[in-house]
């Protein structure tokens, strides 16, 4: 909402808002007295109003105001500096399901900007479209997981979008460099109102943090969705365009989707970051066979915007049975890869210049002691990247090695990028 600006009868500024809530207590008034009226005798009845007291209001309410509107001052506050945050709103309970009681409606204007009327899944005119980041998620934000390994962005490799199939028959499916790809998005709406909802598809190289100019698109499409408990309430949504991977990261950049309706659920803040952001999808998954991970074992990765805040880039192995995403490689949900054996190590060489040359940290017999690597580093800068190498062997037919590569400032993760190695 723009606020305009008037003067009161002392001098004083006032918005929109205040003559706003101005103009309903005076209807609001005029219609107490007016019902008063109609309590008297004829003859003691006031005869201004030709309507006989009846009143009119038109109120318009924007459930689904922009972001500048709810940070409770009205015009947006001034944010301090580090990374960029979403203010999920709060329910005050005025409304409860949906538009109902018209003073909860009229008591909007005093209502915290960080507050909804109601539950925000609840409101009757409102949209609730999110993309999943972890199974079992419902929306609710910021994600505390592994956000970036979304289940709900697929391809159907070597495949371009005209012979693709509805769904991709293997479901883990990892993109082939230089040839046609298809990228398939999973979509949710878990609002009372239907939605015609906007579904984009970019690229990254691969990295951590996201932000805006280092977006690819591979294209958008529009897709209508039943309110919550309708039969086509969440849909497996195609990429009308081809995406072609590049040869240089081995296919294996990262993908970002974004849902929204521009009317009933727009796009909120920050605008690429899935940890805060219901609308967006992360997959930042480099899936490997063991083959491929000693033919290219050095894997670069930018660390992304600091926002002038120092970060900590680390590695850690993890186990397959932490990662649900691994259900699609196998295609069968009752069934993960096990864990290899390590046989070697795995690190992170310092950080340097995103662009600069990455060392090939496989010909190094052994790079930790060669200074080469580490398990984890600060970094102060923009526009740096690291080096990730592992050097375990083949994990064996039927396990597989995951590596996460994790960023994080404070003590929060910003982001991440999963690397699996399967094993033959």
């Amino acid at each position: 909402m723009t606020l305009s600006k008037d003067r009161d009868q002392d001098g004083n500024s006032k918005g929109a808002l205040s003559r706003f809530v101005e103009k309903i207590e005076r209807a609001l008034h005029k219609t107490r007295d007016a019902d008063h009226d109609r309590d008297r005798p004829a003859k003691h009845r006031r005869d201004d109003d030709d309507d006989q007291g009846r009143v009119t209001v038109t109120v318009n309410v924007n459930c689904c105001p922009p972001a500048p509107c709810r940070d409770g001052s009205g015009q947006g506050a001034a944010k301090p500096p580090g990374r960029p945050t979403h203010t999920t709103g709060t329910s005050d309970g005025t409304i409860g399901a949906g538009i109902g009681a018209s003073g909860g409606i009229i008591s909007i204007p005093q209502r915290p900007g960080s507050a909804w009327p109601g539950p925000r899944k609840t409101l009757s005119s409102c949209a609730f479209l999110f993309i999943r980041a972890t199974v079992g998620d419902t929306g609710s934000r910021p994600v505390v997981g592994t956000f970036w390994e979304s289940p709900d962005i697929l391809i159907a490799p070597g495949v371009p979008p005209n012979l693709a199939p509805p769904v991709p028959p293997a479901l883990g499916g990892v993109a082939q460099a230089n040839v046609d790809n298809t990228v398939y998005a999973h979509v949710w709406n878990l609002g009372l109102n239907q939605a015609y909802a906007l579904v984009e598809f970019y690229w990254f190289n691969p990295t951590l943090g996201f932000t805006e100019g280092n977006q690819n698109l591979i294209g958008y499409t529009y897709v209508s969705l039943d309110a919550r408990g309708g039969a086509r309430s969440h849909k497996l949504v195609m990429c009308p365009e081809s995406w072609q991977a590049t040869f240089e990261n081995g296919g294996h950049e990262c993908l970002v989707v974004r849902v929204s309706d521009a009317q009933t659920d727009p796009l909120s803040s920050p605008p690429w970051d899935a940890s805060q952001n219901r609308h967006i999808g992360q997959r930042n998954i480099h899936v490997m066979t063991a083959a491929e991970a000693a033919a290219k074992p050095t894997v670069g990765i930018s660390v992304g915007p600091l926002f002038a805040m120092p970060a900590t880039v680390k590695v850690e192995r993890a186990d397959p049975a932490t990662m649900p995403w691994l259900h699609l490689a196998t295609n069968n949900r009752n069934v993960l890869p096990g864990l290899g054996a390590p046989t070697g190590d795995v690190g992170l060489s310092p950080p340097i210049p995103a662009g600069a040359g990455l060392p090939n940290l496989g010909a190094v017999p052994n790079p930790r002691a060669a200074g080469l690597i580490g398990n984890s580093h600060g970094v102060t800068a923009d526009g740096m990247q690291v080096g990730f190498v592992a050097t375990d062997g083949n994990p064996g037919a039927g396990n597989a090695h995951v590596y996460r590569v994790t960023g994080s400032q404070n003590g929060q993760t910003f982001g991440g990028y999963t690397v699996v190695v399967l094993g033959s």
